[in-house]
């Protein structure tokens, strides 16, 4: 008997929760959404990280160009992941060369013989990227599509001028 005083049926007292089977079918649905979306997480969370480097490029540029217009020069060329002395008025305060996953390296080449599809181009002003992590790598590839020149391994180079 219930609490109104009609009697139960055997099917109506056991129907207090969930079976086993139930949850069994739910836990499996969650488990399967979840090894959908967190690969893609991953995916978009390197995809960030890619952008991140492409907006520290074009900062990177942008100060490259405007050290030369004041200077009538090119930075000298510095190691890895140190920014030529000369360009540090021309970048926002706190900028590094050093980012989560990648390190910048400032390039300033001559060229002796030229290039070999154009041998009057004797310089070039760029920089190269370098991640630690092959997926950054991929997703920097990605992001800078077209404007890499050169890729070798997880480091990519980019071209701010050649003359």
């Amino acid at each position: 008997m219930n609490r109104s005083g009609t009697r139960m049926s055997p099917k109506d007292s056991r129907r207090g929760g969930f079976s086993l089977i139930e949850l069994l079918v739910a836990v499996s649905i969650v488990g399967i959404l979840a090894g959908l979306a967190i690969p893609n997480m991953r995916n978009v969370t390197y995809r960030a990280r890619a952008t991140a480097v492409f907006g520290d490029l074009n900062t990177m540029r942008q100060a490259t160009l405007d050290y030369n217009a004041d200077q009538n020069a090119w930075p000298p060329n510095e190691p890895s992941g140190t920014i030529p002395a000369g360009m540090v008025p021309y970048l926002p305060d706190g900028f590094s060369f050093q980012g989560d996953g990648y390190e910048l390296d400032f390039e300033n080449l001559t060229l002796a013989f030229g290039l070999p599809g154009n041998p009057n181009v004797t310089r070039m002003v760029g920089a190269a990227v370098t991640a630690t992590e092959d997926a950054l790598s991929n997703a920097i590839a990605e992001v800078l599509g077209g404007a890499i020149i050169s890729s070798v391994g997880n480091t990519h180079t980019v071209v701010f001028d050649a003359s």
